[in-house]
């Protein structure tokens, strides 16, 4: 469970996920528990999940 006042996610976790989301083999489900979040939370901090970072690649 995170701590109060801390961010589930920082700018390491949000690289990882990131970095995760890009291979298409890997479910966000995958990803949400490898960084230890539940997929709504990853979501929050990647608005559009692995479709927004193939807009970013295109």
């Amino acid at each position: 469970m995170a701590h109060p006042g801390k961010p589930a996610m920082g700018p390491a976790e949000i690289k990882r996920a990131k970095a995760m989301l890009a291979d298409p083999t890997i479910t966000v489900e995958e990803v949400a528990q490898q960084i230890g979040v539940q997929p709504s939370t990853l979501y929050r901090h990647i608005p559009g999940g692995r479709s927004s970072l193939n807009q970013a690649a295109a």
